[in-house]
């Protein structure tokens, strides 16, 4: 308060037995006890009528609330002073007090200069409600601004290290799946070392030795079956090696253009040696979050596959297409030529399986094994569907971008 301000009425206050006695007028240095506590007090210290009326605060509480001048507050509307979420739980209190009961909530009020401030609120009667009737209130307040701030804070570190542990997490969870995936193709490496690899090796060591011994028409027969077996263990090498690339390569990712990809590839296979007219159906292909050039090896081998098992059709029809789910897209690359059982379907994207013979349909056995490790590394998954004689369909998913 300041010198020009009025003296507000004494609050009538009840102690029993009384601290002073003296030759002073005891409720005189009761009054003068409770003035100095008043104004030395740290919080903001109010008195309000039972009506919300603000009526009187202390010297340090007009310092915290910003009031250069209170009586340009005096006689103010204190409830209004509570707005938001704070002012449901300041109304409880005020009509707990009102009924002769302390209450206490906390919640944001601004200064009058419109600082935020938030605070810690006591309220009680000054009038006991047993003498009859309601009085004015003594509303307590402590700046608790610092510590909100803080804990503020202290969420937002919290929250932010829950997340960072989260990321973390995530990122240990996919670097184990790799290397899972890892030990799973290092496993089928291994095996198709010791196994597919070696077979043209006995056929051209066996062949060769017989050769030695046969005369000149068979040793032309048996040196063509080595030439055939050497070019065949020589894709397979190439095969594993391009296996081998595809999880080495890192990757750059960026906007693409599926429908971009899909032309290139359709020149590209087009001016192969020995290639027949496809009749192609391309759907609406969207843009992707991925790596361009790993994007396009992926759908030149599938596109590949779905032209090679349609050489017999008459007419060969080829078929790109995108759907888009919750939360990725599907790209689907489906044919109409010789399918598979599905019931092997499973083993198509492991290295070196084939469901068809060598002789039937050429190839390594390693091109659609090689899009399941790219598809892995841009967060994608594979899958396949197909019935004999009527087709198959080859697909791969991609996470949405982000917005």
């Amino acid at each position: 308060m300041t010198a020009s301000d009025p003296v507000p009425a004494r609050p009538e206050v009840a102690l029993d037995p009384p601290l002073f006695t003296g030759a002073q007028g005891t409720g005189d240095l009761q009054f003068s006890y409770l003035h100095q506590v008043h104004d030395l007090s740290l919080d903001c210290i109010k008195i309000v009528s039972d009506e919300g009326t603000l009526l009187s605060m202390n010297r340090n509480g007009q310092k915290a609330m910003q009031v250069d001048d209170f009586s340009t507050c005096q006689g103010s509307d204190w409830l209004s002073f509570w707005q938001g979420e704070a002012r449901g739980l300041m109304l409880a209190a005020f009509e707990r007090a009102r009924g002769g009961q302390a209450a206490h909530f906390s919640g944001f009020c601004p200064t009058m200069k419109g600082e935020p401030r938030w605070w810690d609120v006591t309220l009680a009667p000054l009038v006991d409600p047993a003498q009859g009737g309601t009085g004015p209130l003594l509303v307590v307040s402590r700046d608790i601004t610092a510590e909100h701030l803080a804990r503020e804070a202290l969420n937002d570190l919290n929250a932010r290290l829950h997340e960072e542990v989260q990321r973390q997490t995530e990122s240990l969870r996919r670097e184990r799946q790799t290397l899972l995936q890892t030990n799973e193709e290092l496993e089928n490496i291994a095996y198709s070392l010791s196994h597919d690899l070696l077979t043209p090796v006995r056929h051209m060591l066996s062949f060769a030795r017989l050769a030695r011994t046969a005369d000149t028409d068979k040793r032309e027969r048996y040196l063509g079956i080595i030439e055939r077996s050497a070019e065949h263990l020589s894709t397979m090498i190439d095969g594993v090696l391009r296996f081998s690339r595809a999880g080495r390569h890192p990757n750059q990712r960026q906007a693409v253009q599926l429908d971009t990809l899909m032309r290139e590839v359709q020149t590209e296979l087009a001016a192969q040696p020995g290639a027949r007219p496809v009749q192609w159906e391309i759907g609406d292909l969207p843009t992707v979050d991925g790596d361009a050039a790993q994007l396009k090896q992926v759908l030149l081998a599938l596109c590949h596959n779905a032209v090679k098992f349609t050489r017999d059709q008459p007419q060969p029809v080829v078929r790109v297409q995108a759907h888009r789910d919750a939360a990725e897209w599907r790209v689907e690359v489906q044919d109409n030529g010789v399918g598979f059982d599905p019931q092997y379907g499973h083993k198509l994207f492991r290295l070196f399986q084939r469901l068809h013979h060598q002789n039937e349909y050429a190839g390594a056995g390693t091109e659609l094994a090689t899009v399941r490790r790219l598809m892995d590394r841009q967060g994608g998954r594979v899958y396949a569907d197909g019935r004999p004689g009527e087709g198959a369909t080859f697909g791969f998913t991609l996470p949405l971008a982000a917005s």
